[in-house]
């Protein structure tokens, strides 16, 4: 036994299920295309057919997941005033780091709550921590304003 052998093996089940797959929807289709005889004396119950798999993307490296929170953490960043201290003289950085830090703690509970859409087995932990969060967020921002007011105005 060399050791192609099994991936020969796995390649011929693998095209086996391809052609029985592909037998299946040519006879779905031939009884697609055929007229249906019906009476109006009998009620026809409408069959909804499930597909016999459904499959889901899912990436298996966190790297493939990296771009769909990239454009956000940007945009978070540059709302959170990044150049403000820049442009403003006087004001030191801590603040711009606070408020980020704060912002992204929000943008964690959001996307902890829009995780428990999908999720059946985690939904009441992902919801608590996310609205957690967010509100925890929320009490930051007021204390970092009120902060930054007493100190500055």
């Amino acid at each position: 036994m060399t050791r192609w052998t099994p991936m020969s093996r796995r390649k011929e089940r693998m095209r086996s299920r391809e052609a029985s797959r592909r037998s299946e929807d040519e006879e779905k289709e031939a009884k697609l295309t055929e007229p249906r005889k019906t009476s109006e004396n009998i009620q026809h119950s409408q069959e909804i057919e499930k597909p016999e798999s459904t499959k889901t993307f899912k990436p298996n490296i966190i790297l493939a997941q990296i771009p769909r929170y990239a454009y956000l953490l940007v945009i978070f960043a540059l709302l959170a005033g990044v150049f403000f201290p820049l442009i403003t003289p006087g004001i030191p950085l801590d603040y711009v780091i606070l408020g980020t830090a704060t912002l992204f703690l929000g943008l964690v509970g959001a996307i902890l709550l829009f995780k428990s859409l999908a999720s059946d087995n985690w939904r009441g932990i992902f919801i608590v921590v996310g609205f957690a969060l967010i509100s925890i967020s929320l009490v930051l921002i007021y204390h970092i304003q009120e902060t930054f007011r007493s100190t500055f105005y």
